[in-house]
């Protein structure tokens, strides 16, 4: 303990010096701090150089495809979407979009004709606004397109991945402002109820507010050098106050009882000696669980993880310096403005009744935890896990509404297909490379989970069917004309003949018909074209048709054509997409994923899937995959640190272990609320029939460190008194009944601020906020009151193997715990 002693007698005597510092570092923070989302991004799960990053890197480079699109959905109200008058008005509304210099095309179903731009019941269209700028820079962009696309008749929804994120960015800000409102004075009242003197209580909030306002500045100055996502926000203020308002809450609590035996300069030095070394431990745990996110290669997670880095470091750094200052300046007016008359921690009689019971009834205790948690447990059996998209909003947020509408009412699986890239033998227009997409088509549209497929081929396919029936009827209609010409101009002359002779010479008639029937089919076949071959007059087409007639001048003359070939053709590669049969999203859509890249390609040819689905299943594969490594990396060095800090092999074991039981309760709670959508009406949510991929890694990083914080007081204080030679069955009692009160409120403090979270808006920030919470509320009972006193009852001394006591003072005694309690 000589490092924390010296560092407690350092801050002491420079204590003023100590304030002033970090009041030069609050007022630079205060300044920078409001400024961090507006460098924060939306996205951030790409980075793992899966098939379908692959795809769409190469959908941008060689097809042409925009980097980033908004969708802008239109209600007539009424209307007729295909009337004039809702298409006027749509282009009057569009006009100014297409002036911005950043849209690269705007696609609208009078430009295409595509029905698929058009609603089912027909009152409402969909455009399509491309941009040459990536997701990531069209932060203003969305906020001009909105100002700009209004319409007087129309109602519009800009909506897509850039709105989205936009609208992200607002309702992070808005979800803190929110809970900040609740969390600050409901923290501030438990600190009251905690420690009985408003100085007291008041401590805690400053360290927790002077530890967020730290932390959103540096991750400021970080977000400018390396992409930091929209949700750090949320995430670093929820860890920053519960993690600042906690240590500060254990620190300021020692102080006051080393008070009560010491000056104030020892006992700002004790307290950072003993209350110091355990939040530094503490954040260490912390800090470990949160590094396990740097192990996924995705921006979204690796900010939150370097975020909830600094968020740790920021938070124990004030703990250990700012805090001591204060205690130091402060002194014995810690305990002024008291509110009540200061005593036992409140429940204290509880604890030691508690402990009591615990401790004669080790095994019944045990067993009847197991029952809890089953229960806990349970819903975890059917987790489904998936990707959410714009319904994580908010439903009154504009990008959350036209999506719903979208996947309401129109073909929501053809607005997001699977991107089929295929490299084909030779040029994808010859015959060769037409074959080769037309089987390789077939078979993909043979898989389970697909509708249809649309190719170069089943363009060109159809054009040929559709130019067929043209010529064969415009030949019908021309043959049928000529026929009667013909007659009539046989008959014109046969009365020339007769005129001439008197009567038809014999075989005349044959001769002139003949004749006629010669340069009438000549005209004929001057005036309309003879089909490609390939192609014939009853709408049968072969990829050698296809190719024959995509080179005829109505083929090049046609600007659908032509776009198609832009769309579909690229070098040697070409694109197949495949429209699902389910909603994108859903898990029956990943699986067709898998079924198509489980086809067989044709000789000659392969392919890459990519698109929404692709993309989310290569997502959480990769996830899933790195997840092992970051949890055996998480778990293995907090053990080790645990087996620093307390010299036992067996209690950081069990620490380890207790904390997976916290951490699947919170799984089940998840599960229960966001996935079966229990309690969404008092949530304020829509539940998504699964829960999102993220979220077990994200609370399983967060939970395990933060839990961690009560097993870490609670064994130093039983290991506190263990060595000062009381027995392993009073130790465990000192220990408890000693750390009872203030980990209750320091408990009380974390669900009242993650629980905070869980009324906010965003569907990702309320389910880590409940998620932390009930682990939180879990630990702080069930496993701290039970549990571990059970476990480390019936594991005796070997709770300190190897290490044992530092000192001799016997053996275990046999005297009672409340008389081993009190001595």
């Amino acid at each position: 303990m000589k490092v924390f002693e010296r560092l407690g007698v350092l801050t002491y005597r420079y204590r003023w010096a100590v304030l002033v510092v970090w009041g030069v570092l609050l007022a630079a923070s205060a300044f920078f701090a409001p400024h961090l989302s507006e460098r924060l991004k939306g996205g951030g799960f790409e980075g793992s150089g899966n098939e379908a990053e692959r795809v769409q890197e190469t959908m941008v480079d060689e097809f042409g495809v925009s980097p980033a699109t908004l969708t802008i959905v239109f209600d007539g109200e009424g209307l007729e979407a295909q009337g004039e008058e809702f298409q006027k008005e749509e282009d009057r509304a569009l006009e100014d979009v297409r002036g911005l210099d950043e849209v690269r095309f705007v696609s609208t179903y009078a430009d295409t004709k595509d029905e698929r731009l058009i609603s089912r019941n027909g009152e409402k269209s969909y455009a399509v606004v491309g941009f040459n700028v990536s997701v990531d820079d069209t932060r203003d962009i969305v906020n001009e397109v909105r100002g700009k696309v209004r319409s007087e008749e129309l109602t519009t929804y800009v909506t897509g991945a850039p709105a989205v994120y936009q609208d992200l960015e607002e309702a992070s800000n808005e979800d803190i402002r929110r809970a900040e409102k609740y969390a600050f004075p409901f923290a501030l009242i438990v600190l009251i109820v905690a420690f009985g003197t408003l100085v007291a209580a008041s401590v805690p909030v400053l360290i927790g507010g002077v530890s967020v306002i730290s932390t959103l500045a540096l991750l400021y100055f970080v977000a400018g050098i390396y992409d930091m996502s929209v949700f750090v926000l949320t995430l670093s203020t929820m860890l920053g106050l519960g993690l600042g308002i906690d240590y500060a809450l254990f620190a300021v609590s020692r102080f006051r009882e080393e008070l009560e035996s010491y000056a104030v300069p020892e006992a700002v030095s004790r307290t950072v000696a003993t209350a110091g070394r355990s939040i530094f431990f503490s954040g260490t745990a912390v800090l470990i669980g949160l590094a396990g996110l740097l192990f996924f290669p995705f921006m979204f997670m690796r900010s939150i993880g370097v975020a909830g880095v600094l968020v740790v470091l920021v938070s124990v750094l004030a703990a250990l310096t700012l805090l001591p200052a204060i205690l130091g300046v402060l002194g014995h007016r810690i305990n002024a403005l008291a509110i009540r008359r200061r005593g036992g921690a409140p429940g204290q009689a509880f604890w030691q009744r508690s402990a009591e019971i615990v401790m004669r009834r080790p095994v019944a205790v045990i067993l009847l935890v197991a029952i809890i948690l089953g229960a806990l447990l349970y819903p975890v059996t059917h987790m489904k896990i998936g990707i959410p998209e714009a319904s994580v909003l908010p439903d009154k947020y504009e990008s959350r509404i036209g999506d719903d509408i979208l996947k309401a009412d129109f073909d929501y699986a053809s607005l997001t297909p699977m991107e089929i890239i295929t490299r084909t033998p030779g040029d994808p227009l010859s015959p060769k490379g037409l074959a080769a997409v037309e089987e390789t088509g077939e078979r993909i549209t043979a898989t389970r989970g697909i509708d249809h497929v649309d190719s170069i081929y089943t363009v060109g396919a159809q054009a040929a069917r559709e130019y067929a029936k043209g010529i064969t009827e415009a030949r019908e209609k021309g043959e049928a004309e000529a026929a009667r010409r013909v007659d009539d101009g046989v008959e014109e002359q046969l009365d020339e003949l007769r005129a001439q002779y008197g009567t038809v010479p014999s075989g005349a008639e044959e001769q002139v018909r003949d004749e006629a029937e010669r340069r009438s089919a000549e005209e004929l076949k001057k005036r309309i074209p003879e089909l490609p071959e390939g192609v014939s007059a009853d709408g049968e087409v072969t990829p050698e048709g296809v190719s024959n007639f995509l080179k005829t001048p109505e083929a090049r003359d046609s600007r659908e054509l032509r776009e198609a070939k832009d769309a579909y053709v690229a070098g040697d590669r070409a694109l197949l997409r495949g429209v699902t049969a389910d909603n994108p999203y859903s898990e029956e859509a990943r699986a067709a994923v898998e079924e198509v890249r489980a086809v067989d390609a044709p000789a000659g040819t392969s392919f890459l899937v990519g698109g929404l689905s692709a993309g989310q299943r290569d997502f959480i594969s990769s996830v899933y995959g790195k997840a092992p490594l970051a949890a055996g990396f998480v778990l293995s060095v907090t053990y080790l640190i645990l087996l620093f800090t307390f010299r036992s092999v067996l209690l950081p074991l069990k620490a380890v272990i207790v904390n997976i039981l916290s951490l699947s309760a919170s799984f089940g709670a998840i599960v229960f609320v966001f996935q079966d959508g229990n309690l969404s009406g008092l949530l304020n949510f829509t539940p998504l029939g699964f829960v999102d991929a993220t979220l077990p890694i994200l609370l399983f990083c967060t939970i395990f460190g933060v839990s961690m914080d009560y097993e870490v007081f609670l064994l130093s204080r039983i290991r506190e008194a263990y060595e000062n030679g009381d027995s392993n069955t009073a130790s465990v009692s000192k220990g408890l009944v000693a750390t009872a009160g203030i980990i209750t409120s320091a408990a009380a403090i974390i669900i009242i601020v993650t629980g905070a979270f869980a009324f906010t808006g965003i569907i990702l920030t309320k389910a880590v906020g409940l998620g932390l919470a009930v682990a939180v509320f879990v630990d702080a009972t069930i496993i701290r009151v039970l549990l571990v006193p059970a476990t480390m009852r019936i594991l005796g001394d070997w709770n300190w193997w190897p290490g044992g006591r530092k000192r001799t003072f016997g053996t275990e005694s046999s005297a009672p715990v409340k008389e081993k309690v009190g001595s």
